[in-house]
């Protein structure tokens, strides 16, 4: 069973901000990072321009990055990314731009990764998960065979984003010649998604779920809230943001019976300082999700045999068959034989 812990590490500001724009909580991503070691986790670091672009906060990066045991990938937001084309005010999903722009800013994301940490990155998320054909296209052109900005059963259509309510839960190639979350044999980019499930039913039949939840009739008597307070069931992200450890647990466990091979969690960086997201408004809140975080890869470990993957790592272990990809670690090729974590049950 692959594990991996990606986050999306990016300026303070948790609005779309074009001013005013301050990256302090990366002071705190070593903390983060000695949680990791001793979890023997192999952290992915998804990092905006905003951080890049800082010397203080791209030195962080670049020491996290050091030792090889993290990966350093790219996160793209576009309304604060150069190029301006004018849209960035009102529009927050890459996806929107036109493809010249999506194109152009992802440059200059990866340009300021050479320039400021010194490494180019073969993986991808798209801020707010807002990835669409053309985010795909420009990827391939840029060397990016990696893509982790599907969010599996969830529609972000009220943000104006995508529906990924019918893709799958597990890594799928994918190309720019259909929707995002319909899988492509001949793809070239492996999408990694973050992994979404319910506390109950098999794998196989949420995307169904999801659908009644999503559609009309379902919205119309709340099915979703109702099932949630009468604990039938709940939809579950791995994220110690937003769900308990019992819950992750429980989702976990349906997912490894099920023979899935691999579970992806994911956070933000803001959520390392009280009051800068939503999640974490307390000093309380910071020790709980660091506690949710660590409680979360023990018990997993519980249930199976775990291998700590970074993203790149885990498309390479776990997912289609990959050729020519290289990690955006110093060093080149990615460390695949990392450390190995046993279960304590036998």
């Amino acid at each position: 069973m692959g594990v991996s812990v990606s986050i999306d590490t990016e300026e303070d500001n948790w609005i779309p901000s074009l001013e005013g724009i301050t990256v302090r909580n990366i002071r705190e991503l070593p903390k983060l990072a000695e949680l990791c070691a001793s979890l023997g986790v192999r952290a992915t670091y998804f990092v905006t321009y905003q951080v890049a672009s800082t010397p203080e906060s791209a030195a962080v990066i670049r020491e996290l990055a050091s030792d090889g045991t993290a990966e350093i990938g790219a996160h793209l937001h576009p309304w604060n990314t150069p190029p301006s084309c004018g849209l960035e005010p009102r529009i927050s999903m890459l996806r929107d731009y036109p493809p010249e722009f999506q194109r152009k800013k992802l440059e200059r994301l990866l340009e300021e990764f050479d320039a400021s940490i010194g490494i180019r990155p073969t993986s991808f998320r798209a801020g707010r998960f807002g990835v669409g054909r053309s985010v795909i296209e420009a990827l391939v052109e840029n060397g990016i065979f990696i893509d982790s900005s599907v969010t599996p059963l969830i529609s972000w259509e009220g943000d104006g984003g995508p529906s990924f309510l019918d893709a799958p839960t597990r890594m799928y190639r994918l190309d720019g010649s259909g929707e995002v979350p319909t899988p492509n044999d001949e793809g070239l980019v492996v999408e990694v998604p973050v992994t979404v499930g319910f506390t109950r039913f098999a794998p196989a039949d949420w995307p169904r779920v999801a659908r009644l939840l999503a559609s009309a009739r379902g919205r119309g008597v709340r099915l979703f809230g109702l099932a949630s307070r009468l604990g039938l069931f709940r939809r579950v992200i791995l994220s110690p943001e937003t769900h308990s450890v019992e819950d992750m647990l429980l989702m976990s466990r349906r997912m490894i019976e099920a023979g899935e091979p691999y579970l992806h969690l994911y956070f933000h960086s803001s959520s390392l300082v009280p009051g800068l997201s939503p999640f974490v408004r307390t000093e309380e809140d910071r020790t709980a999700l660091f506690d949710t975080l660590r409680r979360f890869v023990e018990g997993v470990r519980e249930m199976a045999d775990i291998r700590a993957c970074t993203v790149t790592e885990a498309a390479e272990v776990f997912g289609p068959e990959l050729s020519g990809v290289r990690a955006g670690t110093p060093g080149g090729d990615s460390a695949i034989e990392g450390p190995r974590a046993t279960s304590g049950a036998g």
